[in-house]
Formats: structure tokens, sequence, C-alpha cells
């Protein structure tokens, strides 16, 4: 079964480039829907704010909350170990540089201040971008997205919550059209 998906991270990851704020507003309703669908785990660290359930799973940053992902459906979560997190880093980062998978991570609640803080790699068009500092820290925040599947890892407490989404069906381009 494909389930519903709203994720945004393209059109900012392309304003980073551009320069250009992104008008959003076309997904306020969808977002809200799916926010009170995925009502039931709940869970925070320093920088993201999360919730999860049966009927769906949703994240968004604290201080920028335009950035997020919605996604109908049942999510489960996976409690990792600090060493079972840094071997997912790892892996994140090898799939990141030789699949150019979408990866996103942060590693302080400075979010993008330094390029200690984070690293983000994407592809625009045809060109590879690298942003920030690659590191194999343990990160508050990781996000890896290839064309089918999203992984998900939060820090939570002296743990860590790991989500493995299979592709849904985007949403996005309908809303905003």
């Amino acid at each position: 079964m494909t389930y519903l998906e709203i994720d945004p991270q393209p059109i900012l990851l392309q304003s980073l480039e551009t320069g250009e704020t992104p008008n959003l507003e076309g997904l306020s309703l969808a977002r809200e829907y799916i926010r009170e669908k995925a009502q039931g785990s709940l869970g925070e660290n320093e920088i993201v704010r999360w919730s999860h359930g049966p009927g769906g799973f949703y994240y968004e940053f604290k201080r920028f909350p335009a950035a997020f992902y919605a996604r109908l459906g049942p999510a489960q979560e996976q409690r990792l170990t600090p060493d079972q997190a840094q071997e997912l880093v790892w892996e994140a980062l090898v799939r990141a540089e030789e699949e150019w998978a979408e990866l996103t991570l942060f590693y302080t609640a400075n979010l993008m201040q330094t390029p200690q803080d984070f690293y983000i790699a994407y592809t625009l068009g045809d060109t590879r971008v690298e942003r920030g500092e690659a590191r194999y820290a343990l990160p508050l925040f990781m996000r890896l997205k290839d064309t089918r599947q999203l992984w998900v890892l939060f820090r939570s407490g002296s743990g860590f919550l790991h989500f493995r989404l299979e592709q849904g069906q985007p949403l996005l381009q309908a809303l905003l059209a």
C-alpha cells in the first residue's frame, strides 16, 4: 500500500540556492490533517519535534517549522543504541556519496551557523551540492532519502529513534499547483 506524503524539503533546498523564500501556504490544511492523524507517540529534542502513530508520521523543526515532513499511514519506530545509530550514520554517509541520495545531518542545536553544525548533500538538476561538514559524530537529527525510502533518525535522551519509511505518494505538487 502506498501512503500520501508531504515533503517540502526539495523546495527548501532549492531556495537555499536561489535565495527565494518558498510559499508553502497551500500545504497548511493537508499538513494539519496529517499532524492530527500522526498523534500517538510524541517526542522532541533540542531542534525537532515529532509524532507518530497508526495514522501517520510527522516531524518539524522547532525554529523553522516550514522544514517538516508529514505522511499518512503507520510508522514503526526502532530504538537504537549509540553504537547502532553510529553504524546507521556511517551507512547513510556512504549511500549519500555512492548513490547521490539526499542526506541531512544536524549535529548541534545551532543548525547551520557553522559548517561543523550540519551536513547536507543533495542533487539540484545534474549538480551535486554539499554544504557543511560531513562528520561521523552522532547527530541530533538525520534524514536520508532516495527513490525507494526515507530514513529518519532522532536523538532522544541517551538513545535514538529510527524510522524507515517506504517511498510515499507525493502530495506536494498537487497542493502547490
